[in-house]
């Protein structure tokens, strides 16, 4: 594969020299396509699981600030060049649309099981702890006696 891009740039250059530039934009696109090809694939199998389990956010995360990174250089170039900010701009398209099917196969359960966690037991109700914050005392590093003790509730007076 190595000599096949070797031999393909000697041609292109061969080419651009004769003012035939038709060849490296047709590179480009290709390139474009198969990019684009390599990340479809992801929708397809989020299409057949019905979910994001297997997928690389992380990957997906470093591949689309290089694609925001290369987006910048071509904006940045003396001469714009259209089928590069394309190229990059779909691909980068496409990562968000697979954050989106995270967002909406992870977060979103995620979220709705949290909520009736909390309604289901009763957590809605407010705490009568003095504490500045609600975490364990193994997280806290400032733990002091008074995070140990319940507030009593306040009965209501005679009066009253």
């Amino acid at each position: 594969m190595g000599g096949v891009e070797v031999g393909l740039i000697f041609a292109l250059r061969a080419g651009m020299k004769d003012g035939i530039y038709w060849p490296a934009t047709l590179m480009a696109a290709l390139a474009a396509a198969l990019l684009a090809l390599g990340v479809l694939e992801q929708y397809i199998a989020i299409w057949r699981n019905r979910n994001v389990e297997g997928i690389s956010f992380l990957f997906c995360a470093i591949d689309a600030l290089g694609d925001i990174t290369s987006i910048i250089a071509v904006i940045f170039e003396p001469e714009l060049k259209v089928v590069g900010l394309v190229a990059y701009s779909v691909e980068f398209v496409l990562w968000c649309g697979i954050f989106a099917c995270g967002g909406y196969y992870k977060l979103l359960p995620f979220i709705k099981r949290k909520t009736e966690h909390m309604r289901s037991n009763g957590d809605t109700a407010p705490s009568h702890q003095i504490t500045l914050q609600d975490l364990p005392s193994s997280t806290s590093v400032f733990r002091t006696p008074s995070s140990l003790h319940q507030r009593a509730p306040v009965a209501p007076s005679a009066s009253e």
